[in-house]
């Protein structure tokens, strides 16, 4: 909405309403507006009344009209006042000078005679002449600013302008500081000089000493602030001036000024709230309407449309009284209501309501309304009959070719299948340049949706050189042009377009899309720097976007190309921190997982291996020939099983030796199997143990050693006669003596479990035959004692473990033999004997027994 001029009006009438930046508003008075009992009016006019001089003060100067204003307004309009001057130490001016005055006071008052006689042709020339003779006169200050006041109410601006500028050169401090600030700003203002009239004005603001002229002052320091671009500034002295609702006369013009503000910067809610305040509070009519009616118009503009309190408004402005353009707007808004909320046949009713009552300002805008409802409401005729309406009544007008451009945007809008047909009838008749181009774009756009590629992009290239298509347009028709030029595989010229429209449109919100693109195509011809570049600069500049993950999984695969793994592991991580459900996750979680396992992260790998492998067989099942398969499952799958060995977690290694061995074309590795073996059956789970052991006996790469662990699990779990046969095997294998009497005793250890006493001891003999001295020779005398024991021979049981302690004397062994044979002299009812060894035990072996005896 254009803001209404309002030339005419006199200074106060800035009061109630913005005056358009560039015309010459009037200076403020510079008295506030009081009432009869001392108050301030809060009329939106203000009225003048006499203000009375401060007691011994001299009388006032005469108000005079400011230089620049429009000329004298009806009798009901008040004038502006005069600044106030300091007080004159005589009281008053006097006619002629005294008998008893200086010369210097004499010539004062001749030249105050004539400025209280409104004479200020003669006056000028007296302050000229005491200014001239007496250049340090204490009255210096007084003369300098009537004498401006002489000159600028006579029109002679530069001389008023100099009289002030001498004042405020010459002078610091004293009364007359603020008023000649303001009354130079005043000049300046009038010469559209802002940035000087700026300066005037801020000083004026803090040097008057009435607050009516303070706020003044304010009022037109925010206006120079708009007029120079300052609207950020502006709107901050206006929200200022807003809350300063004692003597201020202008608070309506500024609230009015700070709502536009706010609506100039898409601070919608905000300046709505600011116009609703003003029709309320307003007890000016015309702003009252203007206000109200605003208020109908922004409240649709709100997201969502408040349509309630704009159908509100619009309705309190068609009751108001007068006729005013704002309420052929109500009208109109009352329409668009009507049209957004589908209810097309309302709108016709309303426009057959209006009849002849349509103002000829607004009945284009009212028709177009109506053939949009018409067509919306099937009525194709008589939308056709409408446009014509259009044509007839407004020929040539703005509206008749918006008519016939509206039909090929609804034509595109509903992808009518005629429409290029169409377009190209409405192009043979020669439409203005910009209508030209718009519909152009819209064919190119409806060849681009078809898949028409080289179509599209003839008429795209072209648009990117046209005068009249909105940057944002020509941004978009450019960005289609690239795209264009990708499908059909002109990388190279694609390259070329994609960069024309980043550097030509930096901010513009397909920015990172050509940023992608671009490294897409830099990436087919293996330009991977370029590539590269282009996705960092897509990650640093756009932190929201979803073109980055796209951007994050190219550049981790370039990285990886280029053999910067560390990089590639990070750029997948940002990967998966920002896109978690990515349809690249499982390659991300691969390499990720990668990476750390060749740095021998193992704890990091795991789980990132983990995903990859679980991702991988997830989409096998969904597809047998997903390529995933063959990438991640198994290549994860055999990372993760390693990784779980190398960090020496038995139970993870087993978990995926079993997923392994199941899916996996390669078998168990044989070190993770003997491991496992060892591990379980150091661990106590010997039937594990046997698992994984099984497994690796059968491989060509099993040893002796692997079949003793085994043997050694299955006799721990009850299983002797297997182990018997495992042991036998093993002994098969070995001839060194030392291996073959540690098998031959673990064979012994089984053939007694299962009764084979016999063979027992033969196994038993061979070891003692073997190693006839040492611990294992201990070992074997024990198992021997242990036969006799099992043949229910505990007495020659005993000898036999007692026969250790002579030959051997080993922390472990020994005291184990001697406990052996306290158990036997036992069971042959020795008690004696067993006390004996029971005391040499615990005196030679203390550590032993209360180690094996200590309470839990």
């Amino acid at each position: 909405m254009k803001r209404r001029p309002l030339a005419g009006l006199t200074i106060v009438a800035l009061g109630l309403a913005r005056l358009p930046l560039g015309a010459q508003d009037p200076a403020p008075p510079l008295k506030p507006f009081l009432n009869d009992d001392g108050t301030p009016v809060r009329r939106a006019v203000p009225v003048q009344r006499g203000t009375p001089a401060p007691t011994g003060t001299p009388p006032r100067a005469i108000p005079v009209r400011p230089l620049g204003t429009p000329g004298p307004a009806p009798a009901a309009t008040p004038k502006p006042m005069t600044p106030p001057g300091p007080e004159d130490p005589a009281g008053s001016i006097r006619v002629s000078p005294s008998a008893q005055t200086s010369p210097e006071q004499a010539q004062l008052e001749i030249a105050d005679s004539f400025y209280a006689k409104k004479d200020y042709e003669a006056a000028a020339p007296e302050y000229e002449r005491y200014l001239g003779l007496y250049p340090n006169g204490p009255d210096r200050v007084t003369a300098l600013f009537r004498l401006g006041e002489c000159y600028r109410i006579r029109g002679s601006v530069n001389a008023a302008k100099n009289a002030y500028e001498t004042l405020l050169k010459q002078f610091v401090n004293g009364d007359f500081i603020g008023p000649a600030a303001y009354r130079l700003a005043e000049l300046y203002y009038a010469e559209k000089q802002y940035r000087e009239a700026l300066d005037l004005f801020r000083k004026a603001s803090v040097r008057v000493k009435e607050p009516a002229v303070a706020n003044a002052a304010k009022f037109f320091a925010a206006r120079c602030m708009e007029a120079l671009g300052s609207k950020r500034d502006a709107r901050v002295e206006y929200e200022n001036l807003v809350g300063t609702p004692k003597d201020n006369p202008f608070q309506d013009a500024s609230r009015l000024s700070f709502a536009l503000l706010l609506k100039d910067g898409d601070r919608v809610p905000e300046a709505l709230k600011q116009i609703q305040t003003l029709a309320k509070t307003t007890e000016n009519p015309e702003l009252k309407l203007e206000a109200t009616a605003r208020s109908g118009l922004w409240a649709l503009e709100m997201t969502p449309p408040q349509t309630t309190q704009a159908d509100a408004d619009f309705k309190a402005v068609l009751a108001m009284p007068g006729n005013s353009s704002w309420k052929q707007l109500a009208q109109l808004g009352q329409m668009k209501i009507l049209a957004d909320a589908g209810k097309s046949q309302q709108v016709l009713d309303a426009y057959h309501k209006l009849g002849d009552q349509i103002s000829p300002d607004i009945k284009p805008q009212v028709l177009m309304a109506v053939a949009t409802a018409q067509r919306q409401l099937g009525n194709n005729a008589d939308a056709l009959s409408t446009y014509d309406q259009i044509a007839k009544e407004f020929p040539g007008s703005v509206y008749d070719k918006e008519a016939q451009f509206e039909r090929l945007r609804q034509m595109y809008a509903s992808n009518d299948p005629k429409l290029v047909e169409e377009i190209d009838k409405y192009l043979l008749a020669n439409p203005e340049e910009q209508k030209r181009d718009e519909v152009l774009l819209m064919k190119a756009e409806v060849l681009f949706k078809k898949q028409d590629y080289l179509g599209a992009m003839e008429i795209y290239s072209p648009l990117e050189m046209s005068r009249t298509l909105s940057p944002a347009r020509k941004a978009d028709a450019l960005f289609r042009l690239g795209w264009c030029q990708i499908q059909t595989q002109n990388l190279e010229q694609a390259i070329k377009v994609f960069t024309a429209f980043i550097n030509g449109y930096p901010t513009h919100k397909l920015v990172p899309m050509a940023l992608v693109q671009r490294g897409l195509a830099n990436q087919s011809m293996k330009n991977l720097t370029g590539a590269l570049k282009d996705y960092e600069t897509l990650l640093k500049n756009h932190p929201k976007v979803p073109q980055r993950e796209l951007a994050l999984q190219q550049q981790a695969l370039i990285q990886g190309q280029e053999g910067n793994y560390p990089a590639m592991a990070e750029s997948f991580k940002q990967l998966l921190k920002e896109f978690p459900e990515t349809a690249a996750r499982a390659q991300a979680s691969y390499w990720i997982g990668y990476v750390a396992f060749e740095a021998k992260n193992y704890k990091e790998a795991a789980p990132y291996l983990k995903d990859a492998r679980d991702l991988a067989r997830a989409k096998k099942a969904g597809d047998p020939n997903a390529e995933d398969k063959e990438q991640f499952e198994e290549k994860a799958g055999i990372r993760l099983l390693l990784d779980q060995y190398y960090l020496e977690d038995p139970t993870g290694t087993a978990r995926e030796v079993e997923l392994y061995s199941k899916e996996g074309k390669t078998k168990v590795p044989v070190e993770i199997l003997r491991w496992l073996g060892r591990k379980f059956n150091e661990g106590g789970s010997h039937e594990s143990a046997i698992k994984y052991l099984d497994m690796l006996i059968p491989r060509e790469e099993a040893t002796p050693e692997d079949l003793l662990l085994l043997g050694d699990s299955e006799s721990k779990v009850g299983k002797s006669k297997e182990a018997v046969e495992t042991f036998q095997k093993y002994l098969k294998s070995v001839k060194l003596p030392t291996p073959r009497v540690n098998g031959l005793l673990l064979l012994a250890t089984c053939q007694i479990a299962t009764g084979a006493l016999e063979e027992a001891q033969k196994s038993v003999d061979e070891a003692l035959m073997l190693q006839p001295e040492g611990d294992l020779n201990g070992r074997s005398r024990i198992k021997a004692g242990d036969i006799l024991m099992a043949r229910k021979k505990p007495e020659e049981a005993a000898k036999v473990y007692e026969s250790v302690a002579v030959m051997l004397d080993d922390p472990e062994i020994t005291p184990e033999a001697l406990e052996k044979a306290m158990d036997a002299w036992r069971a042959c009812g020795r008690e004696d004997e067993a006390n004996k060894t029971l005391n040499k035990i615990k005196s030679r072996y203390p550590e032993y027994w209360q180690r094996k005896h200590a309470t839990p």
